[in-house]
């Protein structure tokens, strides 16, 4: 009964009746938690040689729970935090009576984390839809630093900032040229807090290593090698300066910003055209999503599917679970 006392409580707050919840289709984001945990422990287990039974694993920005269950059903040892009681206080109605989860209220990217849990507490750690969501990366990677022990690994999912289709409609809000903007000239185009932070994949593989976790593994989870010809990405730079020429400008201000931005978008697309291997051209701006592992040096990282290495980029496997993330 859990998951349906989770769904009576979700609708109670938001006015509206459980069973309209429930037709919804595609389910909403967090009447899906529970389906998507289920993916996630099947991504996992299809991507990376890793045994969940006994683990002591920590899932931060747990949210409404899915994630924190699936991996307690897939037998580990699981807490989970995040920094808004409301999710907490849905994540524990959630699990009850269905799995053992230590939920706790606790902002990850802060040093009040390590007085709640003893350094080396975890053999892994999950950043789903996290790393976006938070402004002091550094601080939460180093957190990580002190979190995991000294085989630790974690595995992460955050969006692309390359992306030329988020370009055209970020993700979040929908909206045009959002991540080509600095967050502090959102409010042009977004009257509310950012909230999200766009980064270059060099930021994650230079922090990642500066904190300790060299050993680099991602996943071509959405067949970016077979989808992205340069054909295909060529019609995409074309169709955000097809945008750009049609888009209403709210101030004279934020037009100068966003062709500015375009423009130096296109001239790195073209310079890695021309300098950079292939494979990394395809990975940078075909990816909507970068997805993988990173771990301590003595950390054990192999794929289950066949994987390549790209210079400038690491290993990289292929896709093991068809399940599509893009609707976390």
């Amino acid at each position: 009964m859990a998951y349906a006392d989770f769904v009576k409580m979700y609708a109670a707050d938001r006015k509206v009746s459980p069973e309209s919840l429930l037709q919804a289709k595609p389910l909403s984001f967090p009447m899906s938690t529970n389906s998507r945990g289920e993916q996630m422990i099947e991504f996992l287990r299809s991507s990376l040689a890793l045994e969940l039974t006994g683990k002591r694993v920590l899932d931060i920005g747990c949210a409404y729970g899915g994630f924190s269950i699936a991996l307690a059903k897939a037998g580990a040892v699981v807490s989970g935090v995040d920094v808004s009681k409301p999710f907490i206080d849905y994540a524990i109605v959630n699990a009850s009576e269905t799995a053992e989860v230590d939920f706790h209220v606790a902002d990850a990217s802060s040093v009040s984390i390590r007085k709640l849990f003893p350094k080396g507490s975890f053999d892994f750690i999950v950043l789903n839809d996290v790393l976006e969501h938070i402004y002091d990366t550094t601080g939460l990677i180093s957190n990580l630093d002190w979190l995991l022990n000294e085989t630790g690994r974690f595995y992460f999912k955050v969006p692309n900032a390359h992306s030329p289709r988020w370009a055209i409609s970020e993700g979040h809000r929908k909206i045009f040229g959002l991540t080509l903007l600095d967050p502090d000239c959102w409010f042009h185009l977004y009257p509310k807090r950012a909230s999200i932070f766009y980064r270059r994949l060099g930021y994650f593989q230079s922090i990642f290593e500066h904190y300790n976790f060299p050993k680099l593994l991602f996943v071509d989870q959405e067949a970016v090698f077979e989808r992205f010809p340069q054909r295909k990405l060529d019609r995409e730079f074309k169709e955000l300066a097809k945008r750009a020429r049609t888009f209403e400008y709210p101030n004279a201000d934020v037009k100068v910003y966003l062709r500015q931005g375009i423009s130096r978008f296109r001239e790195e697309y073209l310079y890695d055209l021309e300098n950079s291997d292939f494979g990394l051209v395809q990975f940078k701006y075909g990816s909507y999503f970068f997805t993988g592992f990173a771990g301590r040096p003595s950390a054990e990282l192999s794929p289950i599917q066949p994987a390549v290495g790209i210079k400038g980029l690491g290993l990289v496997a292929e896709r093991g679970s068809q399940h599509d993330l893009l609707a976390e």
